[in-house]
């Protein structure tokens, strides 16, 4: 007899369609034999969201948009679990499934699918006085001005040479994930996820030959703020943690010795889905 897959079911019920799904995605998988694991809703998503739930659970499904799914997706990676992403949001870039797609759970739980490993970023605030604010990406980090209209100066360098100075409204550092969201937004390139890779974007720089760079998966890049003590300038990483920068800061960003494990039961080609996501939105 098979053991019984435990699934934990973690559901961000602020995000639209949510609520009336999650009793149909729980009736479904009962049906199927799972035993789920839900988080107590006392504090609601994210904070709901604990350590124990990934540790025991085989996978894990997400529900909501694409920012839940981010969301779940690096904390299961922690603990090595690959996650289902159930598109209830605009997007679902990250999803496997539609809502109106339940009936592909068999899959799942007869382990019908493959799973993708999707690079994240270490992003390292580190201060002239020692202390460290490390924090992990799945999309981007984001380093920016604050509500004043100025542009801030940023140095870019990496471990062997200065590369350029930049002024602009900020500064994008995104894994090929993360390159079909803010950094094409700001008018960088569409990279394969199987590619790995580090993606720097500008955010409206003032230069006619600002670019995009792509480094080298090996790369380590710095990051230092000339004016920061004149203007506010935060990181933000994936749109939900923010630090404020200032002038004596570097930001270290390198690729993390962990990855994201999506589960992929319709063998879509990457493609397919940026055309159906992206580009059929025009």
């Amino acid at each position: 007899m098979l053991p019984v897959m435990k699934v934990a079911l973690i559901a961000n019920e602020k995000a639209s369609g949510v609520s009336a799904l999650i009793d149909h995605v729980r009736v479904a998988l009962k049906k199927l034999g799972a035993q789920i694991l839900i988080p107590s809703d006392q504090l609601g998503f994210p904070a709901s969201v604990t350590d124990d739930i990934f540790d025991s659970a085989d996978v894990v499904i997400a529900l909501g948009g694409d920012g839940t799914i981010i969301h779940t997706a690096k904390h299961a990676a922690r603990f090595k679990k690959p996650v289902l992403g159930i598109n209830c949001g605009n997007l679902g870039f990250m999803a496997g499934l539609e809502m109106d797609e339940l009936s592909h759970l068999s899959d799942l739980m007869e382990g019908r699918y493959s799973i993708e490993r999707r690079m994240m970023l270490d992003v390292k605030v580190c201060s002239p006085k020692g202390k460290e604010i490390c924090l992990c990406a799945l999309n981007e980090a984001v380093i920016s001005r604050g509500s004043l209209s100025r542009m801030v100066e940023f140095e870019l360098f990496n471990e062997r040479e200065h590369i350029l100075t930049y002024r602009a409204d900020g500064i994008i550092v995104a894994t090929p994930t993360g390159s079909t969201a803010y950094s094409l937004s700001a008018g960088g390139p569409i990279i394969d996820p199987a590619v790995s890779c580090l993606l720097l974007t500008p955010i409206c720089a003032h230069s006619l030959h600002a670019r995009s760079y792509i480094f080298g998966e090996d790369s380590q890049i710095y990051l230092r703020t000339k004016n920061a003590d004149t203007h506010e300038v935060f990181l933000t990483v994936d749109g939900e943690e923010g630090v404020q920068i200032t002038v004596d800061d570097t930001i270290k960003i390198k690729r993390s010795e962990i990855f994201a494990n999506l589960i992929i039961i319709k063998q879509t080609p990457f493609y397919q889905v940026l055309n159906r996501k992206l580009i059929s939105r025009r």
